[in-house]
């Protein structure tokens, strides 16, 4: 027994003091480890000044600094070096400096001094066949970059395939780290048959080793006036689910696109292909599509898993063939776009697409997004994808417009298993559903208001009645939508289904469930509390029209039923005038037409009468209209088909706000309309018909 004791107590001994010896070489080789980096981290500045004489100086210093891209693109830089151009120069010709970084001590390439950022013309260089170089800031095979702070153009004398900033790694295996910020790309004349030109492109190439990128960040930066697409990422190494390339499907891992501003472009806006689990966020792509007349989305990933797509704005995306803002593209999977702001695009708001030749487009979820005044069709599932969910949107289409809610179409096949819950579809246009040959297409819990086609869907939860939106249709930016949360009383609140899974937040970032039940729409909590309503104007004639004055026409106060105010000229035009210069205010009044073909209707924001606004009914054309008159000039801005009759009674109502104008005939919102222009911003409100004869009662101001 003590034999053994002893001999344990050994054992035990020489373990600790081979633990003991252990921890000081693990502390002493981690000292020794840091040193290099450290060392290593501070690397050499290098400064290049485009007004020095040549390139004689050593470039270490400002007052060395060397001339020439030539000689920066001569040189092998080290890790942890920096290559500084000065603010306010300009070269033109590629800049591709050599070698790169390692890890937590990148190359840098960026500015210095004040001023603009240096200018970098590529002066119309063209890409390689294989989509290598062609582009004013090149990278071939180098890894570990910082890329920031310049101006990049690449102009030629025709349109040809080139790029603003092309970073390639071609058979190389996992090339890492490349960081592009704050760059200025603009004016790039690539060709819009082929979506890989245009600005900002990270690349994996070649043909006999697989390739990808890790670690790819593009922030902060502004893309314009370039063709086709603003950024991207593009890979040969994608072959899976009918696609053929280079070799088996490598996805980019990684992968940031984040705060960069995209307009302007022949094609795409921000496309990012062969990735896993790429980020999309807080971009705003605007004017998309512009010279292609081709397919094209402002945002969207292709042949990817995981993507999402968060927090961004598209707008104005130009055409009808796609022309969306957003779109989960066909081989891919479980795509997430979320919280985002999509308006007056072309197309729509969202594509979910599969060709028909792979088994890729499966499980999308498009959801707490808001849709205001999109076309042609808000959702779009085009072939056969899968699984899709789309839940807790809002949705917002003006009056006047034909924009269809969903179109679900051929492309090899069509969907299935297509789920839509707890949606706020506000349809004030004549738009609706197509389903096509889709299957099991389910909608439960959403809210239907406005019009009603007869293809409206079947939903054994739905509701009609108005979901009390604060403001709907008066969003102007992703951070300015207010109008689409709920006023206290919505029947939304807290009358949707829970779905779980449903990443937590509403679109404003508050919890979901604010209480134990789900509400509809993209807005999650209570009520807000409803502006009081402030009458500063009203008028019902029974003491007569002593506030109004009045230009043509012969106006008298008569019992019709109760006192009104009544104009009997049916010649030349006849206003009236009444109140003070109000800037935003909701105007409201009884108009009835008292002779065939007649016209008549309010005016609001008059200056005079050769300056003001008027919504009216129009007998003749079987429309209600919106004109301006400014100087002198009317001007039809905008129509809805409205059939009237005479000596009826309706109630006439605009609202104005800003450079928008609603307006409504007995409750029904008919006209939606932006100025492009600010013009007749404030005024009192009035009457006017021309040629025609009309009554009015109950005139009604109020803010």
């Amino acid at each position: 027994m003590c034999v053994r004791l002893c001999k344990e107590e050994s054992l035990m001994y020489s373990a600790k003091k081979l633990l003991a010896i252990f921890s000081c070489f693990v502390i002493l080789f981690s000292l020794l480890g840091a040193l290099p980096k450290a060392a290593m981290a501070a690397g050499t500045i290098y400064y290049v000044d485009s007004s020095r004489p040549d390139d004689s100086g050593d470039g270490k210093s400002a007052a060395t600094a060397w001339k020439s891209l030539s000689k920066v693109n001569a040189t092998t830089f080290a890790p942890g070096d920096q290559i500084l151009l000065k603010s306010g120069g300009t070269w033109t010709g590629q800049l591709y400096p050599k070698g790169s970084g390692v890890s937590g001590s990148p190359i840098t390439l960026s500015s210095y001094g004040s001023g603009s950022k240096p200018l970098i013309n590529g002066g119309g260089l063209t890409m390689n066949a294989d989509g290598s170089g062609g582009a004013a800031v090149y990278l071939y095979n180098q890894e570990y970059w910082e890329i920031k702070n310049l101006e990049v153009t690449n102009t030629g004398v025709t349109a040809a395939k080139r790029l603003g900033v092309n970073v390639v790694a071609s058979d190389y295996g996992t090339a890492n780290y490349i960081h592009i910020s704050n760059l200025t790309v603009h004016d790039v004349n690539g060709i819009n048959t082929d979506k890989k030109n245009g600005g900002i492109a990270v690349q994996a190439l070649g043909t006999s080793v697989s390739t990808k990128w890790n670690d790819v960040l593009i922030e902060n930066n502004t893309v314009y006036t370039v063709d086709a697409t603003g950024i991207q990422t593009h890979s040969r190494w994608m072959n899976r689910g009918g696609m053929v390339d280079s070799g088996p499907w490598s996805g980019f891992t990684n992968v940031l696109i984040q705060y960069n501003t995209v307009y302007d472009t022949g094609r795409d806006g921000i496309l990012v292909r062969v990735s896993t689990a790429p980020v999309i966020q807080y971009n705003v792509v605007h004017h998309a599509n512009m010279r292609s007349g081709a397919e094209a989305v402002a945002i969207w990933p292709f042949n990817s898993d995981d993507a999402l797509v968060q927090y961004n704005e598209a707008y104005s995306t130009h055409g009808s063939l796609d022309g969306q803002g957003f779109d989960s593209d066909y081989d891919s999977n479980r795509t997430i776009i979320q919280y985002n702001y999509s308006h007056d695009n072309e197309g729509g708001f969202v594509l979910i697409c599969n060709n028909g030749t792979s088994n890729f487009n499966n499980g999308t979820i498009v959801r707490y997004n808001i849709s205001q005044n999109d076309g042609t069709r808000i959702f779009q599932l085009a072939g056969p994808v899968t699984n899709t969910s789309i839940y807790n949107n809002t949705i917002y289409v003006k009056a006047g417009t034909g924009t269809n809610i969903l179109l679900i179409n051929d492309w090899g096949g069509y969907a299935s298993n297509t789920s839509f819950k707890n949606n706020i579809i506000y349809n004030l246009g004549s738009g609706g559903y197509s389903y096509g040959s889709g299957t099991n297409t389910v909608f439960d819990y959403n809210v239907f208001y406005g019009n009603h086609p007869g293809s409206e869907p079947s939903d054994a939860h739905k509701l009609t009645s108005n979901p009390m939106l604060v403001s709907p249709g008066t969003g102007t930016s992703r951070t300015a939508v207010d109008g689409y949360k709920l006023q206290n009383g919505s029947p939304a609140i807290d009358s949707g289904v829970a779905i779980t899974g449903n990443g937590g937040i509403d679109y404003w970032g508050s919890a979901v469930p604010a209480n134990s039940v789900t509400d509809r729409g993209a807005y999650e909590g209570v009520g807000i509390p409803s502006n009081p309503t402030v009458t500063v104007f009203s008028d019902n004639f029974e003491n007569g029209s002593s506030n109004w004055t009045t230009s043509g026409g012969t106006w008298s106060v008569i019992t019709d039923g109760t006192k009104v105010l009544n104009q009997s000229l049916a010649t030349g035009e006849a206003l009236a005038f009444a109140g003070s210069s109000w800037t935003n205010y909701t105007y409201s009044s009884k108009v009835k037409l008292n002779n065939t073909y007649a016209n008549a209707g309010l005016l609001f924001r008059v200056t005079d009468a050769n300056n003001y606004y008027m919504l009216r009914i129009n007998n003749s054309t079987n429309a209600l209209e919106l004109y301006k008159k400014v100087s002198g000039t009317l001007t039809l801005l905008t129509s809805a088909s409205f059939s009237s009759s005479i000596s009826t009674w309706y109630d006439l109502k605009v609202k104005v706000t800003g450079n928008t104008i609603d307006g409504s005939v007995n409750n029904t919102q008919l006209i939606t309309y932006t100025n492009s222009v600010s013009e007749l911003t404030t005024g009192k409100i009035g009457y006017r018909m021309a040629s025609s004869t009309a009554s009015f009662d109950d005139a009604v101001v109020t803010q």
